[in-house]
């Protein structure tokens, strides 16, 4: 009898139209002078730890403090880096101490109308048992609305 609950997974992709040439988009992205602006954590989380290695077998890290003292840690490897065009990399997430999920995420930069046409896709497994994928999007949802209000801000 299998005492575990089953996995709990889901994956997701979002398009966005941004008013920004491709390459300062993908800069905005993947650079940590730009990132410590917009990938943070809700309301007045503090950094602990941030670093950005970009290349294969690379890491990032961004740890943090949230207001009520709860630490987040995000740490990311790069597996596939195609300059202005196409990164995936692997995460993990861990709130409170503990592990609260994994991810293999993939990005494409691509021209568009106007701007560029960026990709962001996710497949998950999450390991708190009262979050999941609807979650998942509401957040990558609110971190992508901080970068394209940083990218209008740098424009």
């Amino acid at each position: 009898m299998n005492e575990h609950a089953p996995l709990k997974h889901g994956e997701f992709s979002i398009k966005r139209r941004i008013k920004a040439p491709r390459e300062l988009v993908y800069r905005a992205w993947t650079g940590i002078e730009h990132r410590k602006h917009w990938f943070v954590g809700p309301g007045n989380w503090q950094p602990i730890e941030r670093s950005v290695d970009l290349k294969v077998g690379g890491k990032e890290i961004a740890h943090g403090r949230m207001e009520d003292g709860t630490e987040t840690l995000y740490t990311a490897r790069f597996h596939l880096i195609i300059p202005n065009a196409q990164l995936i990399y692997a995460f993990d997430m861990h709130v409170a101490g503990k592990h609260f999920s994994v991810s293999l995420a993939g990005v494409e930069f691509e021209d568009g109308p106007a701007g560029t046409v960026m990709t962001y896709t996710e497949q998950a497994f999450y390991l708190n048992k009262d979050y999941g994928n609807e979650g998942r999007i509401e957040g990558t949802h609110g971190l992508l609305d901080q970068f394209t209000t940083y990218l209008d801000s740098i424009v």
